[in-house]
């Protein structure tokens, strides 16, 4: 869903990005091993920052509050680039602070959004309002690095996973239209570039390529991950994040997905399910749908899924019947709410 939301350096730096990677492979393959038996991170919800309802910080503290109440294990970080840098060289990092105490209090983990450019590094004549939608001009290159660097270093044994963009094969990309299906060798360039950053900010690092647009419309979004290896993408990314909203879940692209994965030699990896949901969240209908989808991925025919993440907490900030939280914008839980809570306490 949309939000309206090369390596330069001395031998030193390659040598410390190479050890990285080494350092990932074997922590991957043990956070695989590790979550093939529990997977505890299937029980996520995301959040409505308060900032985006013009309400308190607070607010925050409220929503994760109701989601360790319901059991929850994991939930979303914001580190949009275009808020913590407005100005080159002039960072402001209070925000994504003050969320990431938070859920540390609570014993949440979180994944965090790489991305989002602001105007100053956009490409010239782009609307600096589209930063969401646009990588930087290449001349950024060095900034947009030290963006990543930075994200991942302050954040190291807090959040150590990242996924880098929100559905670069849909509207979240250069082309109008929502058609970005065709442009993965652009978003490869800059994953590539976003992975080796983030690592050398934090080598033990989680990476995800992807969030990928994938739901029941989609038929053919495998080919976009198709598209990232044969850009040679491969050896740039540690999961893939997709967004298979369906009824209740678009389960091909879960599948398939997974078998473009293994067919490139990484089956071991994780997939990443970073978005999914309905908009008619408030009767039982939602909560049937619920039990079916945490059910069906706590089995052992998905033990490749290994993160879950049920679109939001509360509604998003858009008035009208796509309501999708699991509760509303009080907090007050509703029967989808209950449900999560029932599926959590069998993890």
């Amino acid at each position: 869903m949309d939000r309206r939301d090369f390596l330069k350096g001395s031998a030193a730096a390659g040598a410390a990005v190479l050890t990285g990677l080494s350092q990932t492979r074997s922590w991957s393959a043990e956070m695989k091993k590790t979550e093939s038996r529990k997977r505890p991170l299937l029980y996520g919800a995301g959040m409505i920052w308060g900032m985006w309802l013009n309400r308190p910080w607070d607010y925050e503290e409220k929503q994760m509050d109701l989601l360790k109440s319901l059991g929850g294990t994991v939930t979303s970080a914001s580190f949009d680039w275009v808020d913590r840098e407005k100005e080159p060289g002039k960072w402001d990092w209070s925000y994504p602070d003050h969320a990431v105490e938070a859920a540390q209090k609570r014993g949440l983990k979180q994944f965090g959004y790489i991305g989002n450019t602001p105007g100053w590094a956009l490409p010239k004549g782009t609307d600096p309002k589209l930063g969401y939608r646009n990588p930087p001009r290449d001349e950024c290159e060095k900034e947009f690095r030290d963006y990543c660097r930075k994200v991942a270093a302050r954040y190291k044994g807090r959040v150590d996973m990242f996924q880098f963009w929100n559905e670069p094969n849909g509207c979240s990309w250069v082309k109008d239209g929502c058609a970005n299906g065709d442009q993965f060798a652009v978003y490869t360039k800059w994953l590539k570039i976003a992975y080796e950053s983030l690592k050398e900010g934090n080598p033990k690092c989680i990476v995800a390529a992807g969030a990928l647009d994938y739901h029941e419309g989609v038929k053919e979004g495998y080919k976009y991950i198709e598209g990232i290896y044969q850009s040679g993408g491969k050896g740039c990314f540690d999961a893939v994040s997709i967004h298979p909203y369906g009824e209740p879940l678009h389960w091909q692209a879960v599948s398939d997905t997974y078998r473009v994965m293994k067919e490139n030699g990484d089956g071991a990896k994780g997939l990443w399910i970073t978005e999914y949901g309905w908009s008619d969240s408030k009767g039982e209908d939602a909560a049937k749908k619920l039990r079916e989808v945490l059910t069906k991925l706590a089995s052992p025919e998905y033990s490749y899924v290994t993160l879950a993440n049920y679109l939001c907490v509360t509604d998003l900030p858009i008035e009208g019947t796509q309501q999708y939280g699991l509760a509303d914008r009080e907090l007050k839980p509703r029967p989808i709410a209950q449900a999560f809570k029932e599926l959590a306490a069998r993890k």
